[in-house]
């Protein structure tokens, strides 16, 4: 080979190595990408507000279901006993405030006779045609008529306040009753279900997930590729289930900490020992509408989104000078 030829040689391949190492640094500013992404969302716990036993299961593992969809139904026979007795009770209640408001009805047709009774007397006794003891007899049976309305109008305020209670109580047996029917609270599919006929339940206890279609995906950027993110910056996503497959999203939210700080026990490094570690800051990326349109996206799915910037979008601006120098000493 001669020594044209040799240096022509190097000459390319020194142009060769610039052109593909600009090209590597102009793509690392315009895209930031991560492997540390999955797709993510909040799975609905499907659990019972009463005890009780399970009569009938609906749904299967894996189903598509809709909100309001019947999943299962627990037994509702004590609750609807319940229910039947405190109705009657309540009838009761209200049938008795009845017998009180006529008795009231009748005492103040009493009262108003007495009270005629008493003008008449106290014209006569005026006249002298009647005596004082009448006079006194009416006074003391109004006195004694008043005091019986008053009785019966408080009877009347606790007969009240009984159906108000037997009310609130027959609600509350409607709203037990309606409990004992299971259903979905949201568009998914059921997961990860472990009810079967005949098991008691109890509040509280999750017996399975419906995971809604909406969904995103959570990637743990590095906090040196943060620089030029920004929500609504698109996404281009790549599936490892789906490969040639590419979903479409954009950076909805960034994450004000770390992971690392949100983490059950996060660092303390005001330590003599301490190493630094580049940190990663969760960025939350939504999908675009129509780009899943079959929900093939997964919780838990690894993903690779890349993130298109714009590097004039900075936000301050970035001299290599003045870095360098506010970095310097700093470890």
């Amino acid at each position: 080979m001669s020594r044209s030829t040799l240096i022509a040689a190097i000459s390319a391949g020194v142009l060769l190595l610039a052109v593909g190492g600009y090209v590597l640094w102009d793509h690392n500013r315009h895209f930031v990408s991560t492997e540390d992404a999955t797709v993510s969302g909040r799975p609905h716990p499907v659990t019972v507000r009463v005890p009780g036993t399970v009569i009938d299961v609906v749904v299967h593992d894996n189903e598509p279901v809709r909100k309001g969809q019947v999943l299962f139904r627990l037994d509702p026979r004590d609750y609807m006993t319940k229910l039947l007795s405190d109705q009657a009770n309540l009838e009761i209640a209200r049938k008795k405030k009845d017998v009180d408001q006529s008795l009231v009805m009748e005492a103040q047709a009493q009262l108003d006779r007495i009270k005629s009774d008493l003008k008449r007397i106290s014209r006569l006794k005026r006249g002298g045609y009647s005596s004082i003891q009448n006079l006194v007899h009416l006074k003391l049976a109004l006195a004694g008529e008043k005091a019986h309305i008053e009785s019966l109008e408080n009877q009347i305020k606790a007969d009240q306040g009984m159906i108000d209670r037997r009310s609130a109580q027959v609600a509350q047996d409607q709203l037990n009753l309606s409990y004992t029917t299971i259903t979905s609270p949201v568009d998914g599919k059921m997961t990860v279900k472990s009810v079967v006929t005949g098991l008691y339940v109890t509040p509280g206890i999750p017996l399975g997930y419906v995971v809604p279609y909406r969904i995103w995906v959570i990637a743990n950027l590095k906090e040196s590729r943060l620089t030029y993110v920004r929500p609504g910056d698109p996404v281009d996503i790549h599936v490892d289930a789906y490969p040639g497959k590419l979903f479409h999203g954009h950076v909805a939210s960034i994450q004000q900490t770390t992971g690392a700080v949100m983490s059950l026990l996060p660092p303390e490094n005001a330590t003599g020992n301490y190493t630094k570690v580049v940190q990663r800051v969760p960025v939350r990326i939504a999908l675009d509408p129509g780009t899943d349109p079959h929900n093939l996206l997964r919780l838990g799915l690894s993903v690779v989104p890349v993130i298109r910037v714009n590097p004039g979008n900075a936000p301050f601006p970035l001299t290599g000078g003045g870095d360098s120098g506010s970095r310097t000493g700093a470890r």
